[in-house]
């Protein structure tokens, strides 16, 4: 479960989050939602240990990020485009990650496959359409098979049908019993 609870943030005078309060479940897709510069992906960025509350917490299964044995298991995270250097492979890409996370290198074919790129696995990030961008991303939060996946406007760059698959990808997660929070 991912906890939210009376979450504030301020940047010098601007207040950014204020006492916000939620949890996102498993078995279940929730849905973070307010308009542009609300706070939204501040809120995502204080969960995954990237920035620090003013006050508050967001813990990950009662947790802070920090405090994770094992995190790429227990939360994958896409928060905007791949973070991938362009003139590196796809494969390559996600090799460093499972590498750095003791991830069984089986799991890169896996997660490509399942994402859809396994036929520009070899190509450099650089020639990737923001989709496939997106994709890799998703790859990048799903190889350690996390227990929560957290999404900032994962559609973005997406064609009808990448919409209709994530759409249909995260469902299934949470029908699995994983936590989806977007």
């Amino acid at each position: 479960m991912l906890e939210f609870d009376r979450l504030t943030k301020r940047r010098g005078s601007a207040l950014i989050l204020s006492d916000v309060s939620f949890e996102a479940r498993p078995g279940r897709v929730t849905g973070f939602l307010g308009p542009n510069g609300a706070g939204k992906s501040s809120a995502l960025r204080i969960l995954l240990g990237l920035d620090h509350p003013t006050s508050g917490t967001a813990l990950v299964g009662g947790r802070p990020f920090a405090e994770l044995r094992d995190p790429l298991t227990e939360v994958g995270a896409v928060l905007d485009g791949s973070g991938a250097h362009r003139s590196r492979t796809g494969r390559a890409h996600l090799n460093w990650i499972a590498a750095a996370g003791g991830i069984p290198r089986r799991r890169i074919g896996e997660v490509l496959e399942a994402v859809g790129l396994a036929q520009a696995a070899r190509k450099r990030v650089g020639g990737y359409s923001l989709g496939m961008g997106r994709r890799l991303g998703l790859a990048a939060a799903l190889l350690g098979d996390p227990e929560a996946l957290v999404l900032d406007e994962p559609v973005n760059g997406l064609d009808p049908e990448g919409i209709r698959w994530i759409r249909t990808l995260l469902r299934e997660r949470a029908a699995a019993g994983r936590t989806v929070l977007l």
